[in-house]
């Protein structure tokens, strides 16, 4: 008996790493999706009638198709709802959830099960233009910080399976799932909205209030969570938490017809800078932000005038709205106070 015993136990972990090697095998692992600049192409089969006229949060079925990958396509079930709040309320053809089963989309920067995509809102040159200069905004952030959401260009081919069956393409763009985001960060994800001002990171905050500044953004805020996420670095010494914006379509720089000032903002137009930023009873964040951004003022005209999928005449309205804030910075006094005129006394 212990013979057999002796046998039966090499026999079954045999038995298991067979196993185990002939699943990783069939599990394919996909590129990552935020690695490359390239535009990704791709296919999305789904209810499209439904999801214009309800732009319901209930999931239908789909099916996604992908094109990059060398010579072979990708086919994949997934799950569709309309989100974003503002932009269901706003948009004929609001944001995509893509929703993919667990093990499903494997890539060499981990699973991606919840996939949002940011859409065209409206099918016109306008319209893609405001999508676009979203997209650069979040490559102007990924300059000024490494705590940022990575995004990619892809070109849509929807094709309807609802009622109306129509089929047209159109310009979107991905963004990284957050538990993407920290793995790559070496972070943590903090759920919740409401946090103690002492958790804060302080210069963290100032950062993303500085960089909304210079984009005309107040659609955010730390005190609810609106439009922020937040993580903690996993560094010793490091407890405080860092806040992370996103959702930049209501920016001055974008100037989208249906945006508007935050109701918290005395900014009278979209495009009047307002710093809302907590008030410091310090100037030390804000020298010190004066002097990061300066760093990265050739790096941010350079990714600007360089941006190819906006025609030139585009780039240099952008170009020259993000010069107008660096030329409030050639006084730091005189900007240091503005700010303190500006500031809100909570988060």
């Amino acid at each position: 008996m212990r013979n057999k015993v002796v046998w039966i136990i090499p026999l079954l972990y045999l038995i298991s790493l067979f196993e185990g090697m002939a699943q990783e095998k069939n599990q394919q692992m996909y590129p990552g999706l935020f690695a490359s600049s390239e535009v990704l192409k791709m296919s999305l089969y789904f209810d499209i009638t439904t999801h214009v006229r309800k732009k319901s949060e209930e999931y239908c079925p789909g099916r996604v198709v992908f094109y990059d990958y060398g010579n072979d396509s990708i086919t994949l079930n997934v799950r569709c709802r309309a989100r974003g709040n503002n932009r269901k309320d706003n948009c004929f053809f609001p944001p995509v959830m893509l929703n993919f089963k667990p093990d499903t989309l494997h890539t060499n920067e981990g699973y991606v099960t919840k996939l949002k995509l940011v859409t065209h809102c409206v099918n016109s040159k306008t319209y893609r233009e405001y999508l676009l200069e979203e997209f650069l905004i979040y490559k102007l952030w990924e300059i000024i910080s490494p705590y940022a959401f990575r995004t990619r260009l892809v070109d849509v081919s929807y094709f309807d399976t609802g009622e109306r069956e129509k089929h047209y393409n159109a310009t979107g763009f991905f963004i990284e799932p957050l538990h993407i985001m920290t793995k790559r960060t070496n972070t943590l994800e903090i759920k919740g909205e409401y946090f103690h001002e002492a958790v804060i990171n302080a210069l963290d905050a100032d950062r993303v209030a500085f960089f909304c500044y210079m984009i005309g953004n107040t659609d955010w805020r730390i005190k609810s969570g609106h439009n922020i996420k937040f993580i903690k670095l996993n560094e010793a010494g490091r407890e405080e938490i860092t806040a992370i914006p996103y959702d930049f379509d209501h920016a001055g720089l974008v100037n989208a017809a249906y945006a508007m000032p935050s109701p918290w903002s005395s900014a009278e137009a979209v495009i009047e800078r307002d710093f809302i930023g907590r008030c410091r009873d310090y100037d030390d964040n804000y020298y010190a932000l004066i002097d990061e951004f300066n760093s990265a003022k050739e790096q941010i005209y350079e990714t600007i005038l360089n941006y190819e999928h906006l025609e030139m005449k585009k780039r240099k309205q952008i170009y020259k709205y993000v010069a107008s804030f660096y030329s409030e910075m050639k006084k730091p006094d005189s900007f240091v106070k503005k700010l303190h005129s500006d500031c809100m006394d909570r988060y």
